[in-house]
């Protein structure tokens, strides 16, 4: 005799996927109905099935996992700006200005301090012993520490001149900080974000078509794979005005679990701001029966966590997806485009380019993004 099954929890599909996924992990046979469906009607009403006897065990699971969920997401959502702490990595360049007031501008909405960040390049060098080598080790201690008092005097005026443009404007809930440390730039930025905790890295980029300059011209590219904190890099191309002036901002998804987490980050950080979010999936070549499935998902996602809050939610059918983003980006007047990427080990960074690095390099307007692992 067949054991009969039940229903034992009732989720969005993307949601119901990985607890299917936790359930079997916990030896629990799973089975989910009304996922093939494709009305966009149905998109949220995901059954969760097991054999009666296996409901104990997995509502205990499912409990957990719900527990688990909820203390994640309000820490990450606490993280991106709790501490009220931005990190903007600077090398004195015209686009690493233009990210200081990108900072300034978000820092003057959370009431958050700003820290401008220089890493200065100090070799560490094994000189031989040999006559006179004493002589080369001074001269070339002498040489890096005027190195060190050059980067930290044109710190202070930059410090300097943005504190003047910030009383200017009348911007009183911004503080105002900097920092310096030495070592390859990118090795720096992360080094210190682990002392520092902010919440959000905002760095300059030279724009798309420019020649590269300065020390941070791709280190904004380094930083994708190993940066655990989200990252806004503004290409030299979108220069600042006034953040009320960006009125639409472009999530672009692949239906991936981590995009709700990313997806609060964002709303998070858009409430202040006033903007209206578009969440765009972009089918390459034609569209997938499940597209519109996942889409109402997400759909009913931000009608749960964030009743009220307009989401326009689109499927673009396009031959590759930078081109079916800046399509959408033209017709919408889009001002930030933002990204979930995950981590990639060497061989994937080297041969098969993420589409976060080449929205980075083809993308006139800043970029959000987030890292998972």
């Amino acid at each position: 005799m067949n054991e009969k099954i039940t229903t034992v929890a009732f989720h969005t599909y993307t949601r119901a996927l990985m607890i299917k996924a936790l359930l079997e992990a916990e030896g629990i046979d799973c089975f989910l109905s009304g996922e093939n469906i494709v009305q966009p009607a149905v998109g949220a009403g995901v059954r969760i099935r097991v054999k009666e006897s296996d409901v104990p065990k997995a509502i205990g699971v499912i409990e957990r996992i719900s527990r688990e969920w909820g203390e994640s997401k309000e820490k990450a959502i606490k993280r991106m700006f709790s501490a009220r702490r931005i990190l903007v990595p600077v090398d004195f360049s015209d686009y690493s200005l233009n990210a200081c007031r990108y900072a300034i501008g978000i820092a003057e909405r959370f009431k958050a301090e700003v820290k401008l960040f220089h890493a200065h390049f100090k070799p560490i060098l094994d000189v031989p012993a040999y006559e006179g080598s004493h002589m080369y080790q001074l001269n070339y201690d002498k040489y890096f520490e005027e190195l060190e008092i050059m980067a930290r005097r044109k710190l202070i005026q930059l410090r300097d001149e943005l504190q003047k443009e910030i009383d200017e404007k009348h911007l009183s809930h911004v503080t105002l900080s900097y920092g310096t440390a030495s070592g390859f730039a990118e090795d720096a930025i992360i080094e210190y974000s682990h002392r520092y905790k902010p919440g959000l890295v905002v760095i300059g980029t030279h724009g798309v078509g420019q020649k590269t300059e300065g020390i941070f011209g791709s280190v904004a590219l380094k930083l994708i794979d190993d940066l655990d904190i989200p990252l806004l890099a503004v290409p030299s191309t979108a220069p600042y005005t006034d953040l009320d002036h960006i009125r639409h901002l472009i999530y672009a998804t692949d239906f991936d679990e981590s995009d709700v987490m990313a997806i609060h980050k964002l709303l998070f950080f858009m409430r202040l701001h006033h903007m209206e979010l578009h969440c765009v999936h972009i089918s390459v070549g034609k569209q997938k029966p499940w597209d519109p499935v996942k889409m109402e998902s997400l759909r009913s996602t931000f009608e749960d966590d964030f009743p009220g809050q307009k989401v326009n939610c689109a499927i673009i059918v396009s031959d590759n997806v930078l081109t079916g983003l800046e399509a959408y980006m033209r017709n919408h007047d889009v001002g930030i485009v933002a990204f979930t990427t995950h981590k990639r080990n060497l061989f994937t960074q080297f041969f098969t380019p993420s589409i976060t690095r080449q929205a980075l390099r083809r993308f006139n307007k800043p970029v959000f993004i987030f890292q998972t692992h």
